[in-house]
């Protein structure tokens, strides 16, 4: 007779950490540069336009060309990812992921996800806030509920003055970056691309290939951004990335931490137990906290500008359920 209950004789196997099911793309975070800063503030000395040196003849009087210098001051919040832990489950469950490091695993993307979320944020204070506190007013190309157009986006990329008006990369979410891709379609114009770099899960190395770029600078996606269900809040950011120290124009959006967090941003903490103060007893509990203090920091101002308020090229329709 055939054997029966194989299932029974073979161990079943878990994989190792968790699952992130639903994972969102945050594609500038490969490109994102980090600058390590000694305090809790990073203040930029900005001058407004620079006027042209004037030519003078011999002995002749020069006009007093100083410019004001108005401090920018940014500093840094704490990002927070809490798990609580049943000590029981750390001690049975163990295999093949430990539960405490499967949730600080967890806890680290929680917080890449904060950050990058309120990056698209206004809070009203440009020392602690997002983009839309930093950026100037007069770089803002605002469409008035228009369908997204190429006029408009040269506008809003040339209005990025900084690095010689080479924005480094422009960011959107995948909606908006859709629209620029059917504008291109529709338009009987080919889709640019450079080159980029990709991770391959099946290989586990990253690979040369290529990003959907506007003017030769790569496109790219975050999810955390606004969804953009109304006009007004879709957006479109066009940013030269990084601070070389220089002396001019080339001192452009940086994340900023605390120095000699630049290659691991993250802080464990862990407290035990939880007090019942009624009953004189504490729960077998710990509290894991995964915490990330980190800031947004722009030199320049000219190194950003955003297009924004703009109707989508191109809707795929309703899809089935």
């Amino acid at each position: 007779m055939p054997f029966s209950g194989a299932s029974d004789a073979a161990n079943i196997q878990a994989a190792k950490w968790f699952v992130e099911n639903e994972p969102r793309r945050i594609q500038i975070h490969g490109v994102m540069p980090v600058l390590g800063i000694n305090g809790g503030f990073l203040v930029y000395p900005r001058v407004p336009a620079i006027k042209p040196a004037q030519v003078v003849g011999p002995c002749e009087p020069a006009d007093d060309i100083s410019t004001q210098v108005t401090p920018a001051r940014f500093g840094m919040v704490q990002y927070v990812a809490r798990v609580p832990v049943c000590m029981a489950d750390q001690a049975i469950y163990r295999h093949p992921t430990d539960i405490v490091d499967g949730n600080v695993a967890l806890g680290e993307i929680e917080n890449w996800y904060g950050y990058y979320g309120r990056m698209d944020t206004s809070t009203g204070d440009p020392v602690f806030g997002g983009l839309l506190d930093l950026v100037a007013p007069g770089r803002i190309v605002n469409m008035g509920g228009a369908p997204l157009s190429f006029p408009c986006l040269s506008r809003a990329y040339h209005l990025v003055t900084a690095n010689n008006g080479r924005p480094t990369v422009i960011m959107s979410n995948a909606r908006s970056l859709e629209s620029y891709e059917n504008l291109c379609r529709l338009n009987g114009q080919n889709l640019e691309y450079v080159p980029w770099r990709w991770y391959c899960p099946a290989t586990g190395r990253w690979n040369d290939c290529v990003v959907p770029s506007f003017n030769g600078t790569p496109w790219v996606i975050n999810d955390e951004m606004n969804p953009g269900v109304q006009p007004a809040d879709r957006r479109i950011w066009f940013m030269v990335l990084g601070d070389d120290g220089g002396k001019g124009h080339t001192r452009g959006l940086t994340r900023i931490v605390p120095a000699g967090m630049e290659r691991n941003p993250f802080l464990l903490r862990t407290t035990n137990g939880q007090p019942d103060f009624v009953n004189q007893t504490v729960n077998m509990t710990k509290d894991i906290w995964v915490t990330m203090p980190a800031g947004l920091a722009l030199g320049s101002q000219g190194a950003l500008s955003l297009l924004t308020n703009f109707e989508h090229v191109g809707e795929c329709g309703p899809l089935p359920a």
